[in-house]
């Protein structure tokens, strides 16, 4: 993989302010050296800037939009005192509860990535093969699909930061963002296995089917990132395009009473900033819209290293 520097933006906490705001902010300061006050987001820095601080900004970075302390005082408490996570999103980080309405208004853009090259192809195939067994093996029984699948769905953001946060350490430069979004890519997917572990348990056979394709799903991810990282890239967009398709049968199944709707775990509802009264079919909205952030980002990973412009700093069609 070419090498992730050159980048003069400072180091961005995404884990506190989200992955989505995350972008934003890095898109508007690509090219300028800020202040650490306009990008390390914290209870001491929540006061908008004076007039004088945004004269002396760079170029367009007066229009930011800047949290406010009761905004900042609740993402420090869920993330430090409830020992809540993130989301990924945007969209959960707001004053007001999410409610069904907002949940469904999330625009997730189902679509399809066509492949092209030969490495696509690879991905898309090996995907497929994947989803056959998941298929066969669980047909309905959808919140236990979730919980395997997620099990192996937070390996490769893992993977894929630890080598990129190892090559950061041995060439001693700047990763330009990517450790940070893909161990928080990590994170998410491990936070929906905690929220499905308190809608259901696995069995004991499912416990054993765990452990056994982790381990086989680690090397093998492992292996790919190592030689071919585009194609380990491209393999995750395909596979999160299939998570929405199962996400989407999963909803169907809960709205046709085929599912019963029950109440959504706390844990849910605390990661996701939901409505007091949301429901199972709320959850399964709000992982779904995850899902297809992580699609469009590995997708768009594969494409930056295609294009070899892998500084996420710098603007990319």
């Amino acid at each position: 993989m070419l090498s992730r520097c050159g980048t003069n933006i400072r180091s961005i906490p995404f884990n506190l302010i989200g992955s989505s705001v995350g972008n934003t902010l890095c898109s508007r300061y690509a090219n300028a050296t800020i202040p650490s006050y306009r990008l390390f987001i914290t209870a001491a820095h929540a006061d908008k800037p004076s007039k004088k601080e945004v004269k002396e900004s760079p170029t367009n970075a007066a229009d930011a939009t800047y949290p406010t302390k009761e905004q900042l005082a609740q993402l420090v408490e869920r993330h430090q005192v409830l020992g809540v996570s993130m989301p990924v999103r945007s969209e959960f980080i707001r004053d007001s509860p999410l409610k069904s309405d907002d949940l469904e208004a999330i625009d997730i853009k189902v679509y399809h990535r066509k492949p092209v090259t030969i490495s696509d192809h690879i991905a898309f195939r090996t995907v497929k093969f994947l989803r056959f067994f998941a298929d066969a093996f669980f047909r309905k029984r959808y919140v236990h699909r979730a919980i395997v699948l997620e099990t192996v769905a937070g390996v490769p953001g893992m993977v894929a930061g630890m080598f990129c946060h190892m090559r950061s350490l041995r060439r001693m430069q700047n990763d330009s963002g990517w450790i940070e979004k893909l161990l928080h890519e990590a994170e998410n997917e491990r936070m929906h296995l905690m929220i499905w572990m308190n809608v259901t348990n696995p069995t004991y056979f499912e416990r054993i089917l765990v452990t056994l394709v982790q381990g086989v799903f680690f090397n093998i991810y492992s292996f790919f990132y190592l030689f071919f990282p585009r194609t380990a890239h491209r393999m995750v967009g395909y596979l999160e395009e299939e998570a929405i398709v199962s996400y989407n049968s999963f909803a169907e199944q809960i709205r046709n009473g085929n599912i019963k709707n029950d109440a959504a775990p706390q844990i849910a509802i605390s990661y996701y900033n939901l409505d007091k009264n949301a429901r199972l079919l709320d959850v399964v909205y709000a992982v779904r819209a995850d899902e297809a952030a992580h699609r469009d980002t590995n997708h768009h990973f594969a494409d930056r290293i295609d294009a070899h412009n892998e500084n996420l700093s710098e603007k990319f069609k």
